[in-house]
């Protein structure tokens, strides 16, 4: 947990990483279906290389893009996270 109680995340060390040209696709580790990581996600993948939260996520593309609304940033980031999550692509990190 964070100092505001919020969860971290951290990559599922049972996800299939797969890289074809510049494109990365992941393997779910329960169903074997394919992920494509688009911008957003890919960047997730990246920062979720270490625990982190969907608040420290949101705060490094805020930084990234600081042309876009802080608001859509955090809820785009917030909705990527938990896909991410629902497909277990990240797991809570304890």
């Amino acid at each position: 947990m964070t100092g505001d109680g919020e969860s971290l995340y951290v990559r599922n060390p049972a996800v299939t990483e797969t890289t074809l040209d510049d494109d990365v696709f992941l393997v779910e580790p329960g169903t074997g279906e394919v992920f494509y990581l688009n911008a957003v996600t890919s960047g997730l993948w990246t920062l979720f290389g270490e625990p982190a939260s969907v608040a420290n996520a949101a705060a490094a593309y805020r930084e990234a893009f600081p042309d876009e609304p802080a608001e859509k940033i955090v809820a785009d980031i917030r909705s990527a996270a938990e896909d991410m999550l629902t497909r277990e692509l990240i797991v809570a990190f304890s």
